[in-house]
């Protein structure tokens, strides 16, 4: 009988397990609206009828058929019309657990990790045992909270990283203004973007590490971050409360500045003290690709590690990790579901008179400078398109990077796109030694590269790689192979597959409307591909 474990604030998302194989469904692409959660966080409002809906999916595809063993869930609760709706009571099993927040990012992230032991930080905008969380943990006893034994107890240092880097958005006018209460999380991804613009001021530094310790709470971070950030820096705002671009652009890089400044001074009393423990981050900030990219330079010869879906959407499978403590390291890449439409495949395929795939022809496209929208297999687990759900092309045209972000995605300026490469590779174009599977960290493009590869180099010289092997994924890295003979340099832009304001999609009709509606070029279907302007 498998277990299933069920997390209803934003990114939301209900995962499986039976016999050591682990499925999960991210609502936002079952639902196809972006960061969705069923409590919490722009809730749909059909209340439970969702969760009937996944039920129903979960047993039509997969088989499983409730009830089932354990049910584990957090956040659950949805107040509508001043009633009170728990999911959980729609979901029929055996057990029922409550999780905690942080101990599910970091079981989720150490079972995937390779590691026999660690220590783990897990940090964000909150959950139900806190802040900012420090974990020690091994493969016989578990995932253990540090110096405390009650889960809902703060520490000294239950700093609140994650709202307070996303309010810094409000000064830039690089950043379309949306409310951060209404569950927008996409704000910390773009001021990371603005980064590599702007310089460090150091004079500043001060003020922006007391705001990120000054634990301000809901409604009150953009009014405090005006007084102590305005106050002490002679920040000069617009009447929209916006401060001149340059200006900004240097904010955004104190910012992430005073967020690492903050992290190892809080941090760094554990680290040294568990030496000889691996060190992984998770949580919503273990996003931060700066900051893990900084672990790493910092200590070279200390592994680490940082999971694919180390933001909310990883907590199901978290809850699961955490109740199960495998043994092996659970791969979940490409444990998402199918295409939601797969039945529609075969009529797509004669309606369009689609082609079957051959590497040599996507190459010839690519190196013509042609877009493809690739969707195949289960999708891509986490917030990065890893090949399953992507958009590809080549990165020597230096043109490509605007057209994807006006033209394609629908996204601003700025924007960096990353770059996939074969594992035994990477070290050919990027000052970078090893694996760096999830586009979670960025090392420097190697200057005699950074010309070719000017789609993929963002303004300070570094990208955001993915290495693949061909265990991994045989397509892509096949793909690779073959267009590197034919280009000459065997690196792809890879981004995902979906335009701003939508989650990656999930649908063989949302790949057709982004054909149709953008300047992208072709789309693969599984094996097959299809030209717009055949």
């Amino acid at each position: 009988m498998a277990n299933i474990a069920f997390y209803g604030s934003h990114n939301g998302a209900i995962a499986l397990e039976d016999n050591g194989e682990y499925y999960v469904i991210e609502l936002e692409r079952f639902f196809n609206i972006k960061n969705i959660g069923l409590a919490q966080y722009k809730p749909l409002r059909f209340r439970e009828e969702a969760v009937y809906a996944v039920l129903e999916y979960i047993e039509k595809e997969l088989g499983y058929v409730p009830p089932f063993e354990n049910l584990i869930h957090i956040n659950t609760e949805c107040v509508h019309d001043d009633i009170t709706y728990s999911y959980k009571d729609f979901i029929p099993a055996k057990t029922v657990l409550e999780g905690w927040h942080h101990h599910a990012h970091a079981s989720g992230s150490f079972y995937q990790s390779n590691f026999n032991e660690a220590i783990i930080f897990s940090f964000d905008g909150g959950g139900n045992d806190g802040f900012f969380n420090i974990f020690t943990a091994n493969r016989k006893d578990g995932v253990k909270y540090l110096d405390k034994t009650n889960p809902a107890e703060r520490h000294d240092y239950d700093y609140d990283f994650g709202f307070p880097y996303m309010c810094f958005a409000h000064y830039c006018p690089d950043i379309k203004q949306e409310w951060i209460s209404d569950g927008n999380l996409v704000y910390s991804g773009k001021i990371m973007g603005l980064c590599g613009f702007g310089k460090v001021r150091h004079e500043w530094l001060n003020a922006f590490k007391e705001f990120y310790y000054s634990k301000p709470d809901g409604e009150d971070y953009v009014e405090k971050l005006n007084n102590i950030i305005g106050r002490k820096c002679n920040l000069v705002f617009d009447e929209n409360n916006r401060l001149e671009k340059e200006v900004s652009w240097d904010v955004a890089a104190t910012s992430q500045q005073a967020f690492e400044d903050v992290f190892f001074e809080v941090a760094m009393p554990y680290i040294d003290k568990y030496k000889d423990l691996p060190i992984i981050i998770t949580g919503g900030c273990g996003l931060n690709i700066l900051l893990a990219t900084k672990i790493k330079e910092k200590f070279p010869n200390r592994p680490s590690f940082v999971a694919p879906n180390t933001n909310d959407c990883g907590i199901a499978l978290g809850l699961l990790a955490g109740f199960n403590k495998p043994k092996e390291p659970i791969d979940i890449t490409y444990g998402g579901t199918e295409l939601m439409d797969k039945n529609c495949y075969p009529a797509w395929i004669e309606s369009n008179v689609a082609k079957p795939v051959n590497f040599e022809d996507i190459v010839n496209y690519l190196c013509e400078g042609k877009i493809f929208g690739v969707a195949r297999g289960r999708c891509d687990h986490g917030p990065r398109a890893l090949g399953n759900r992507s958009i590809i092309c080549n990165p020597a045209f230096p043109e490509m990077k605007d057209i994807l972000n006006h033209k394609v995605k629908h996204r601003e300026w700025y924007r960096p796109f990353a770059p996939v490469v074969r594992l035994e590779d990477v070290s050919k174009y990027f000052e970078w030694e090893g694996e760096t599977r999830h586009m979670l960290y960025c090392p420097r493009v190697r200057k005699e590269w950074q010309k070719e590869l000017s789609s993929i180099t963002h303004v300070d010289g570094t990208a955001r790689v993915q290495t693949i092997t061909r265990e991994q994924n045989e397509w892509l890295y096949d793909l690779l192979t073959v267009f590197e003979a034919k280009a000459g340099h065997g690196v792809l832009l890879n981004t995902s597959f979906n335009i701003a304001g939508k989650p990656i999609l999930n649908t063989i009709a949302d790949a057709m409307k982004v054909l149709e509606t953008s300047q992208m070029d072709f789309i693969i279907i599984e094996d097959f591909y299809y030209g717009k302007y055949w």
